[in-house]
């Protein structure tokens, strides 16, 4: 199984430093390019399918990839971003002081570690036998390069968007 991992491209909030978590947020014009130069990357190997995490600037990502490259995508419930609820659309970098927000985000981190786990599993029965990208989040490829390297990585390692990882199983 030969999996690529791809994080969705720009938008504003992630130009702003700001959490979006499950937040409805769109791909600006840089997001838009960005996901055309990595559909242009991957173009050139054999792809089965394209899955992508159920947020939106996953699944515009997912649709600019499975235009240019003519493979079907779908949406599923995997591999999806934290939902930061109340920090939904706060600004990152004064969050790294707010003692509640590190204890909690610490918790979802481990949860989200766990649920990365069992998705790759779940990746792997259904889709052993094929090529597949799967458009997700920054903090999710954050969590599988994790997994596979066995070091904790930081948040300033969290691939760029529009950015891929290759994993072959």
């Amino acid at each position: 199984m030969k999996v690529c991992f791809v994080r969705h491209g720009e938008t504003d909030w992630n130009a702003e430093g700001r959490l979006q978590g499950h937040t409805a947020t769109s791909l600006n014009e840089k997001g838009i390019r960005q996901s055309r130069e990595c559909a242009e990357q991957l173009a050139g190997e054999e792809w089965d399918v394209i899955l992508s995490s159920p947020l939106q600037r996953a699944r515009e990502s997912a649709y600019i990839l499975s235009d240019q490259m003519e493979i079907p995508r779908f949406a599923a419930n995997l591999f999806t971003e934290l939902d930061y609820g109340y920090w939904n659309g706060k600004d990152k970098q004064s969050l790294f002081s707010d003692h509640s927000f590190w204890e909690w985000y610490q918790a979802e981190i481990n949860k989200l570690e766990k649920q990365v786990k069992r998705e790759l599993k779940a990746l792997y029965q259904t889709y052993k036998d094929d090529a597949v990208i799967v458009v997700t989040h920054g903090l999710v490829i954050q969590q599988i390069e994790k997994l596979l390297v066995r070091k904790s990585l930081t948040d300033d390692e969290i691939i760029s968007n529009g950015s891929f990882i290759y994993i072959y199983v």
